[in-house]
């Protein structure tokens, strides 16, 4: 399964890419994100190991992940290499627009009783929230 979506947040490219690519920042934006536990020290980058800890269906759910790519102020992408979803993959992509930042995102995920659930209508709305969220905040600066 495959779902895109997309959303212009009115701020500069690099402070748009260097929030949203910053793991440590994801509690604050992801709706059903409860903490990250980063592995690796430094900023963000290619190979960086962290753990998402999210409460969904009433439980909370820890997969581990890996940043596969890093194309500074470009795109990255992440890849769980365990949890009830292991077979996911998280592309974020990021362009220069008129007056702001067009930021992407595409989830790719099969396997896992729990995958069945990321298309439903409350998942929907759960990661149209988390997209309004991030814009509001950072906007907000």
């Amino acid at each position: 399964m495959r779902v895109e979506e997309s959303i212009e947040i009115n701020r500069p490219l690099q402070e748009v890419f260097d929030y949203v690519s910053d793991v440590g920042n994801y509690p604050e934006w992801m709706a059903h994100v409860l903490e990250v536990r980063k592995h690796t020290e430094g900023p963000p980058q290619h190979s960086d190991r962290f753990i998402v800890a999210i409460k969904s269906v009433g439980r909370r759910f820890e997969t581990p992940y890996e940043r596969t790519s890093y194309e500074a102020h470009r795109r990255y992408t992440d890849r769980a290499v365990g949890g009830p979803i292991p077979n996911q993959r998280w592309d974020s992509t990021f362009e220069d627009v008129l007056g702001g930042t067009r930021l992407r995102r595409a989830v790719d995920a099969e396997g896992g009783w729990l995958a069945q659930g990321v298309g439903t209508a409350p998942e929907a709305v759960s990661r149209a929230r988390t997209f309004k969220t991030l814009k509001d905040l950072l906007e907000a600066r």
